[in-house]
């Protein structure tokens, strides 16, 4: 009882006065663990001796690790942990740890102590022991460990695909015209994944045309990317869905190392590859309505629903509440105001440089002659297929022409297919860019030094993104 009084006392005079004790020297790493570890018990006096030391330290270095106590408290030891990290960061956000999480995240300058990656992994075992080892300490990790949350799932949770049933086009009476499907064609043979499939699954493991690859699916950022997943040596990678997130987006890892990936760079960010100069190269892929990729591709092939998982594959039945909301379901705190969070846009990279497209500038513009770092593209839109293609273009500049792309110094027109622009006479062809859809939210926030494309009357320009902080 004496400690409770006394903690009441305390923080009574943190929040009226600011903090309650000079920054002290930080807290040795063992020394902290141990009041964390208090902090989160059942028992009310060691609970309030534990916020006291950790107040009395002034040790900014614990916040990470306290937003983490956070998520996992119960409803007695919330308010000591809210307590601690008010006191320790001056901020009044109360015990939502979404805010708590964006906070640090755009706090570079609070660097966890040397034990924090231990002190999560343990956490997040609670949830599932696969994550002590996907957070390792000893391991290389070339991302900020305290942006990583839980994602709702444990690994596997979400369960990846490996080489799925496939119909052909004339047997795929279960999806309808209207339907989204992701699309690629390699070595001259087509598939398609159906979109409500993939909601499911969000990882697929596949050969199409003798091309090893994976598509990998963030439901939460939009993004869909095939990535080409032989390593050198032609070593094979398969990956499955860790159940853990970074700004939003989802953390794949690979079956033979069980390094984690981040899916929008196709790049390994914590585990034994993340040491490795290591990124898996993108490949076309085209995100358009069933009925317009089966007109283009009459012989393809498509994902079928007997996947030999118990799910519901009813179009929007995982997640088309979200979809539908404005909001984003976990926290991201690298924000940009020039759209909407959650409108949709496509993508691009060459090299260092990104680019983004709203798709609704590209449906109305249909035909966008532009640049991407060095590299000069033209982008095919079609609002009605709402599929949208991009190539290398050189020097030429195109129009849109009723069987193709029109070149206007020549006069000819270029045939769209899938994997390049073909010349009339067939001479010329120009290579097909890979790139993808994704909410703005979700591009940004893993490139934050973005171009927006800002339609034809702004020429090849574009505007380059400055962070905007605050809650949604």
């Amino acid at each position: 009882m004496r400690w409770g009084c006394l903690a009441v006392l305390l923080i009574s005079r943190l929040l009226s006065t600011g903090p309650l004790y000079p920054a002290a020297s930080p807290i040795a790493p063992r020394d902290a663990r141990a009041l964390l570890e208090r902090l989160l018990g059942a028992d009310e006096g060691a609970r309030s001796a534990a916020k006291v030391g950790l107040l009395r330290s002034g040790d900014r270095a614990l916040i990470p690790a306290l937003v983490d106590a956070l998520f996992f408290a119960s409803s007695v030891a919330r308010p000591d942990v809210v307590a601690c990290l008010e006191g320790l960061s001056g901020e009044k956000l109360g015990s939502n740890y979404r805010y708590w999480v964006e906070y640090i995240g755009g706090r570079e300058e609070i660097r966890p102590n040397g034990d924090y990656r231990a002190w999560k992994a343990a956490l997040f075992s609670r949830i599932d022991p696969a994550f002590a080892r996907f957070l390792d300490p000893a391991q290389p990790i070339r991302i900020r460990p305290e942006e990583i949350v839980w994602g709702g799932v444990k690994k596997d949770g979400i369960p990846a695909l490996e080489s799925p049933p496939r119909v052909d086009a004339s047997e795929a009476r279960f999806l309808s015209d209207e339907e989204s499907v992701f699309g690629v064609v390699f070595g001259g043979e087509a598939r398609a994944y159906p979109q409500r499939v993939m909601d499911w699954h969000e990882m697929v493991n596949d050969v199409v045309g003798g091309q090893a690859f994976a598509i990998s699916y963030c439901t939460l950022c939009g993004s869909a990317v095939a990535f080409a997943t032989a390593l050198s040596g032609g070593r094979r990678v398969l990956f499955g869905s860790s159940g853990l997130l970074y700004r939003s987006n989802k953390l794949m890892y690979d079956k033979e190392t069980l390094s984690l990936w981040s899916n929008l760079t196709g790049e390994p960010v914590v585990g034994p590859l993340a040491g490795q100069d290591i990124a898996l190269p993108l490949l076309p892929m085209t995100v358009t309505r069933w009925v317009d990729w089966k007109s283009r591709h009459p012989r393809t092939t498509v994902a079928s629903l007997s996947t030999g998982f118990d799910r519901d594959y009813t179009p929007g039945a995982a997640y088309g509440k979200y979809f539908e909301s404005p909001e984003t379901m976990f926290p991201v705190w690298k924000r940009d105001g020039s759209l909407p969070p959650k409108e949709w846009v496509y993508g691009l990279r060459r090299g260092g440089a990104a680019r983004a497209y709203a798709l609704k500038t590209l449906w109305n513009e249909r035909v966008v002659n532009d640049a991407v770092g060095s590299l000069p593209v033209v982008l095919v839109a079609d609002p009605v297929s709402r599929g949208v293609r991009v190539y290398a273009r050189g020097d030429r500049i195109f129009a849109e022409a009723p069987d193709g792309l029109l070149d206007t110094a020549t006069g000819g027109v270029f045939r769209v297919e899938e994997g390049a622009l073909l010349a009339p006479d067939g001479s010329q062809a120009l290579p097909r860019q890979p790139g993808h859809l994704s909410y703005w939210f979700g591009w940004y926030a893993f490139y934050p030094e973005t171009s927006l494309y800002e339609g034809c009357l702004a020429g090849l320009g574009g505007r380059k993104m400055g962070s905007v902080s605050g809650k949604e």
